[in-house]
């Protein structure tokens, strides 16, 4: 067992840290379950189209990947279904109650077009997301599909799983780990431009009426990826002073406790070279993980209160896009939120 723990170790660069769980980690074709209390690695070949999830007692579960389209509570369940030709062609957004009854219609764009942007053109819908409530369904649509013009951003949907009016939020990078619900809010980080460190702006918005405003006061910054604490009332997010800087491992991300009130607390400073990413919570609040990264190699370290700890585990390569990287795209925490 020692032996075994050790080779994990080295080829994981693991170092056991009781009371964390257990961690997923996709590589090569391979899922990786690693018990961060003993580094034992259990490893299976699950087809890639399954999405790992935790269940009860760190149990591994494999579920059918539905993306954004079941609400957090399983309430409904949300498909795009395209009909018609030439003129009269267009998509539309169903949502069906998950427990029985018929679809409905929420919302509609044409998809027959002669010109693909500048501006709000036609084109596919994305489904983006959920309110934490089950009640909002936030989308964007794609001008003609051009995926450059997604990549500088596309503008935040939102309507109501009831129908009626559609609210237009703000322009953003459409990353899911740009937007979170928190305390009945939604908490994003607006701005156009795929340099994830140049004019990205934290914003909150609330039902029904969508209009975004600042919710920090600090325009020398940029802000990324964040995540909300349990507790509803904060968020922790990755920030730096603003560049446009290009290079993709150029960032200098630490993060930031921030309030919904917009109060700002700095919870870490990484060394010259290296950035501080993918905040996530545990579900008790008392833990945060992130991962910090130099030249695309990650390690997952963590926060107890403002007592550092770590490095826990070597999360490999991510080469990211233009200054942003989803670290957990590929892995899953047991004592996550």
């Amino acid at each position: 067992m020692v032996a075994a723990a050790v080779a994990t170790a080295a080829v994981f660069a693991c170092q056991p840290h009781p009371g964390l769980g257990s961690i997923a980690l996709r590589r090569l074709g391979a899922l990786h379950i690693i018990d961060l209390a003993t580094c034992r690695d259990r490893i299976t070949h699950p087809p890639n189209q399954r999405e790992v999830r935790f269940g009860p007692g760190g149990r591994v579960l494999l579920a059918r990947f539905e993306g954004p389209r079941v609400s957090p509570h399983g309430t409904w369940k949300a498909e795009v279904r395209a009909t018609g030709k030439g003129k009269t062609a267009k998509e539309t957004i169903w949502l069906r109650a998950r427990r029985g009854g018929r679809a409905h219609a929420v919302f509609s764009e044409p998809e027959y077009y002669k010109t693909i942007g500048p501006g709000e053109t036609p084109g596919p819908i994305m489904l983006v997301g959920w309110s934490g409530d089950d009640r909002w369904l936030f989308f964007s649509i794609d001008p003609g599909g051009s995926g450059s013009m997604a990549d500088d951003g596309l503008t935040l949907r939102v309507v109501s799983v009831h129908g009626g009016r559609v609210s237009r939020i703000a322009r953003m990078l459409l990353y899911r780990d740009y937007l979170s619900w928190c305390g009945g809010h939604l908490v994003l980080t607006g701005g156009n431009d795929g340099i994830a460190t140049n004019g990205k702006r934290l914003l909150i918005a609330d039902p029904p009426n969508w209009r975004p405003r600042p919710l920090v006061a600090a325009p020398e910054r940029v802000w990324g990826s964040l995540t909300c604490a349990p507790n509803g009332r904060s968020l922790v997010a990755q920030s730096q002073r603003e560049s446009t800087n290009a290079t993709f491992f150029a960032t200098k991300w630490a993060l930031w406790q921030v309030g919904l009130d917009g109060s700002q607390t700095r919870l870490t400073t990484p060394r010259r070279g290296f950035a501080d990413e993918s905040p996530r919570f545990s579900r008790n609040g008392r833990t945060l993980v992130f991962v910090r990264s130099r030249k695309g190699i990650g390690r997952l370290f963590g926060l107890r209160g403002r007592q550092l700890f770590g490095p826990v585990l070597s999360l490999g390569y991510n080469l990211g896009f233009y200054g942003h990287k989803d670290w957990w795209l590929n892995a899953e925490w047991s004592a996550g939120r």
